[in-house]
């Protein structure tokens, strides 16, 4: 049977709501636009493409984005990968500000056009997460970016040498954090 593809892109959106139940709480699920509700629809009863996704203003319909505590991250990471639900694309990260105190780690996973967006928040002055190399062993590449860009210290990575700055690097020094300042030439 063929598929459209935002037909899939929902089966799959369904599904991953399906795995990810246990940490559905802490989920963003989309909704839908007001102009589309009647007075006292259920706003679940929409497909997904009829729906709009709050965290950007805009929404995509095809990404479900949940957040995630730092101590749940690795059974949510299991849950997806022990169900076969796509694949790892990359992990990013994005500094919230000094004034805000935190940086967002963004972990996410494709499964053909459908993306699953797992965000885990953590104190700029505390950034701590757990390794997912023992279930992803490729996001390694990913975590050492991390490390040396956003200063996230990543518990149980097997390897923490430098990707993209030099040996000599000054420590402490993280160039994606927005109060980053270029050193002082020698």
């Amino acid at each position: 049977m063929l598929y459209d593809s935002n037909t899939q892109v929902n089966d799959l959106l369904r599904q991953a709501e399906e795995i990810l139940e246990p940490w559905i709480p802490e989920a963003n699920r989309p909704q839908p636009d007001e102009k589309d509700l009647a007075h006292g629809e259920n706003p679940l009863i929409f497909e997904y493409e009829k729906r709009r996704i709050k965290l950007t203003g805009n929404g995509r319909p095809d990404v479900l984005d949940m957040d995630v505590s730092a101590d749940n991250l690795l059974a949510v990471i299991e849950a997806l990968i022990d169900n076969e639900w796509g694949y790892l694309a990359t992990i990013t990260g994005v500094d919230l500000g000094v004034e805000v105190g935190e940086l967002e780690i963004l972990y996410h996973f494709c499964h053909g056009a459908a993306v699953v967006t797992l965000s885990v928040k953590v104190p700029r002055d505390n950034a701590v997460v757990p390794s997912a190399c023992g279930i992803i062993p490729s996001s390694s590449f990913y975590e050492r970016e991390l490390l040396e860009m956003f200063g996230v210290t990543i518990t149980n990575t097997p390897n923490t040498d430098h990707l993209f700055l030099p040996d000599n690097w000054p420590d402490g020094v993280y160039p994606l954090r927005k109060d980053f300042k270029m050193p002082a030439a020698n």
